[in-house]
């Protein structure tokens, strides 16, 4: 059964990264369309390019901040009139600055926060009016394990914007469950991503040696995850954290 095949999904962040493999296993899934909205457009342009050539999904680009209220809600309208709807979105979008206490202010604590929380509050709440028409919608969250201990490396509001991905997708998810809206948040570990590569070698194999299976996680397997919470499968579950990260919680 395909359960994406008369979808059109939102993955913010979506040029590069778990945003990129969850775009490329979507169109490998037959969805009917989907929105990449991203600030990179060279990569946009070159990701829709690839998936129009080798999938049947359509693909509309949308040049975002989506930290940014207006400009979040014309990538939602832009995706609305090209394909009429929206079944799920993937609040992906995220930046973690190499930040230490000495140099954190106020105003890269608030940039950090307007691009990790604030944008996933804005999307989701773009997109709600269009998912309660329908009666169906799934919004996926992308949290990481620093919202359960706090930031390992980069800026200290990064695990507190993550910490608070979670506690808005319960809200969405008991405040929209009769209408047919499922909410989740994914808890990646360290994954192999341009993100990552900024964090220096000795950290990454810090990372490497704090979870069980010895290993950074790869973009393929949380997309798997995002499948997962967008078909079928996963019904009967809402306001739930599925943490992909190799088991690094249990040390």
């Amino acid at each position: 059964m395909n359960d994406l095949k008369n979808k059109v999904a939102i993955i913010t962040g979506g040029a590069s990264g778990i945003g990129r493999s969850v775009a490329e296993l979507f169109a490998l899934q037959n969805i009917s369309a989907l929105t990449i909205a991203d600030l990179q457009s060279d990569l946009m342009h070159e990701l829709s390019i690839n998936l129009e050539k080798r999938f049947d999904s359509k693909v509309l680009i949308s040049k975002t901040d989506v930290s940014d209220q207006v400009a979040v809600n014309q990538m939602v309208q832009q995706t609305i009139d090209c394909f009429g709807q929206v079944d799920i979105l993937v609040n992906n979008a995220g930046i973690c600055p190499m930040v230490p206490w000495e140099e954190t202010t106020l105003e890269n604590w608030n940039q950090l926060l307007s691009v990790n929380l604030t944008s996933a509050f804005l999307c989701s709440q773009a997109v709600l009016p269009y998912m309660r028409e329908k009666k169906y919608g799934r919004l996926i969250h992308i949290s990481s394990v620093g919202a359960f201990i706090g930031s390992v490396t980069g800026h200290v509001a990064y695990g507190v914007s993550k910490a608070g991905i979670i506690a808005l997708s319960k809200y969405l998810a008991k405040q929209f469950a009769t209408e047919g809206i499922l909410s989740n948040v994914i808890s990646p570990g360290s994954i192999d991503t341009p993100i990552t590569e900024s964090f220096g070698e000795e950290n990454k194999k810090r990372y490497r040696e704090a979870s069980p299976l010895k290993r950074q996680g790869t973009s393929q397997e949380l997309a798997e995850a995002v499948l997962f919470l967008s078909g079928s499968g996963s019904s009967y579950i809402t306001g739930s954290t599925i943490h992909v990260n190799g088991g690094s919680l249990l040390i």
